[in-house]
């Protein structure tokens, strides 16, 4: 027996499905096997059932006469020919006002069906079963492509219509085009529902037991639904009008969400992505009160998924906590994830990370430092703050610090000038290299050994490593990372080499300088130096790289991984240039972190004057020696070379070696 909700459910699937990749081999689906078992769909000449080729307008109409085993109907179109294998399928859908032809005498059995053509038959297939229409006003962001309005607005008033989630919202795709198998996966389930009244023109059991359902209050907004791999929403019929009723009615399957005017905004497990708010800039994590400024990321970014609701995001970064604006970033429920990032040892004993992009459905890679000697080559890690690693069962396989991500601004590097400038010009004729062999792909490396804003700035660095406290080779990375070694467009026109007042919102009058080393004072100066190193700072959560848990990486930058890539770059240059900071600087300087509110005294002693204070733990210190109890370490301030912090106050941090 056929029922009309397996109609409804099934064009649902349809509707939402998109094309699948093409395999190198195929093995039929369930839905594929039992249409052909059926009878309802039929492979080709040659055997093969074609399942990712496009379904035709005649094919179609045949499909839905023998599934609901529509009575006969008329010749009535001159393009389809009576002895058509189509023609009794047609001329059925035809009849019963499922179908129609492109005038009255042309049908179009060879063109392709579209999404919108297939909301106009439902449309028609409501009025067939004298199904009270319901409507809703559109909210796609394409509504301006959608001709067949009415018959649109029905799906949606009805729930049968959700669309597909992108980063700025759900949009409907009047014009795309259906394969086989979702049409095959279409018939399967419109036989497998029930619970409803029979079609007209279907014989009625002779007891009937189906209840009739009582009808969906028209308030109820939220909407439980089901998503597929490719992020397609299948409403399932449940409908509440609360968020907390809908919630506890939620399956703990991972494909399984709720959605409020065509928008998911709860999920079991997924990611949140970070969307670019309407006043421009990077999506703003805030503390409960969704006022008060925690981070900021850039658009197309992970946050790891705590909860949600239709107002907020709960989500952590890099393990810390905020909420999200609903409006500012999207949901992607596990089941719908195409990508992950991660990290793997390459054969170099490198730890690479490797992000997926949501935005575009690809990957890019950086060297992040040195692998643990645990990781096995070749095989994925996971970690949301490159601190914390699981394997791909989620199962925890150790903390590991990068040693550069986490070392202070204020240590020093042990190469000099002329060493700094040497590697320099040695990547810089890399660089030009890559140029001279593919000029097309390198455009922006050509004459990279003369034109690049890097050249001659070893004893820059240097100086404002002994004058200002900052370590040399960290600001080079940084420049690298920024500049791409001194040719990007702003470094060469603005002579900036950090990117400084270049904002996701845009930048304007942003200052030129007369030499690189002007950028470099005005990073020590007004960025560094004034509020990110000192605790007095503004955006002060720690005078190292890091992450968006601690570090400059908070608030300086909205990539979430600007501290990891200055990190390897400064890994690979250091075991280039033969390891002498990696080496000996960790002997030198020993880094611990606090394990709770912290005080700096100006000497070892407690009554010595407090120099400053750390307000929680975390925090990490570079200590170059100590007594009484005390850890003397290279003080954020810029008054005083060290400070004392108590021993007890620290825990050592574990570090790649």
């Amino acid at each position: 027996m056929r029922k009309l909700t397996s109609v409804f459910l099934s064009f649902i699937l349809l509707l939402t499905l998109t094309p699948f990749a093409h395999a190198a081999s195929y093995s039929a689906s369930k839905e594929m096997q039992s249409m052909v078992k059926q009878g309802i769909i039929t492979g080709y000449a040659d055997g093969s059932l074609a399942p990712f080729a496009k379904v035709k307008r005649g094919e179609f109409a045949t499909f839905l006469y023998r599934a609901l085993s529509l009575p006969e109907g008329k010749q009535q179109f001159n393009d389809v020919a009576p002895k058509s294998a189509l023609a009794a399928g047609i001329n059925a859908a035809a009849a019963a006002g499922i179908v129609t032809g492109f005038t009255t005498t042309t049908f179009g059995p060879e063109q392709l069906i579209t999404r919108e053509q297939m909301a106009i038959m439902i449309d028609r297939a409501l009025d067939y079963a004298h199904i009270a229409k319901k409507t809703a006003t559109l909210s796609f962001l394409d509504n301006d492509d959608i001709k067949a309005r009415a018959a649109v607005q029905s799906m949606v008033g009805h729930g049968i219509i959700a669309g597909y989630p992108t980063a700025g919202g759900f949009v409907f795709k009047p014009q795309e085009e259906a394969t086989r198998e979702h049409a095959a996966a279409f018939i399967y389930r419109m036989m497998e529902a029930s619970n409803v009244e029979d079609l007209p023109g279907t014989p009625a059991p002779a007891n009937p037991t189906a209840p009739t359902p009582t009808p969906t209050p028209a308030n109820n907004r939220y909407v439980i639904a089901t998503v597929d791999a490719s992020g397609n929403t299948k409403p399932t019929g449940q409908s509440y009008q609360t968020l907390g009723e809908a919630a506890s009615a939620l399956s703990a399957n991972s494909n399984y969400v709720v959605m409020l005017d065509n928008r998911i905004i709860k999920m079991n497990s997924g990611v949140a992505v970070a969307k670019t708010p309407k006043s421009g800039g990077a999506t703003t994590l805030f503390k409960s009160d969704m006022k008060t400024v925690i981070l900021g990321m850039q658009y197309g970014s992970e946050l790891e998924y705590v909860t949600s609701d239709e107002n907020a995001i709960t989500v952590k970064a890099a393990g810390q906590l905020g909420y999200v604006k609903s409006s500012d970033a999207y949901l992607v429920p596990s089941a719908a994830m195409k990508g992950r990032s991660f990290y793997i040892s390459d054969a170099q004993g490198n730890l690479k990370h490797t992000v997926y992009s949501n935005l575009t459905d690809s990957y890019a890679s950086y060297i992040y430092g040195k692998a643990p000697s645990s990781f096995q080559t070749g095989v994925k890690y996971y970690s949301w703050d490159g601190v914390h690693f699981t394997n791909e069962q989620g199962v925890a396989v150790g903390t590991f610090n990068q040693y550069f991500n986490v070392l202070p601004y204020r240590t020093s590097t042990n190469y000099s000038a002329a060493e700094i400038d040497a590697i320099v010009l040695k990547r810089l004729k890399e660089k030009e290299s890559l140029y001279k062999s593919n000029p097309k792909a390198y455009a922006r490396y050509k004459d990279a050994t003369k034109k690049s804003k890097l050249l001659g700035i070893g004893k820059t660095l240097k100086d404002y490593e002994r004058y200002h406290k900052l370590n040399a080779m960290m600001v080079l990375a940084k420049g690298i990372s920024e500049s791409d070694y001194g040719m990007s467009p702003i470094a060469q026109s603005e002579n900036n080499l950090f990117g400084l007042q270049v904002y996701d919102s845009g930048s304007k009058n942003r200052k030129k300088y007369k030499t690189p080393g002007d950028s470099i004072k005005e990073l020590s100066e007004s960025y560094l130096n004034k509020n990110y190193i000192p605790q007095t700072g503004n955006y002060a959560n720690g005078g190292i790289l890091g992450n968006k848990a601690r570090g400059a990486n908070v608030r300086y930058a909205s990539d979430p991984y600007w501290g990891q890539k200055i990190a390897g770059h400064m890994y690979e240059l250091d075991k280039e240039m033969g390891g002498k900071d990696f080496i000996n600087n960790s002997s030198l300087y020993q880094l611990f972190e606090t394990t709770g509110p912290a005080t700096v005294y100006r000497a070892a002693s407690s009554t010595s004057g407090n120099l400053y204070s750390y307000p929680g733990e975390g925090f990490i210190v570079a200590a170059t020696g100590g007594e009484g109890g005390y850890r003397r370490i290279l003080s954020d301030s810029r008054e005083e070379a060290f400070g004392y912090l108590s021993a007890q106050q620290t825990r050592p941090l574990p570090i790649v070696k």
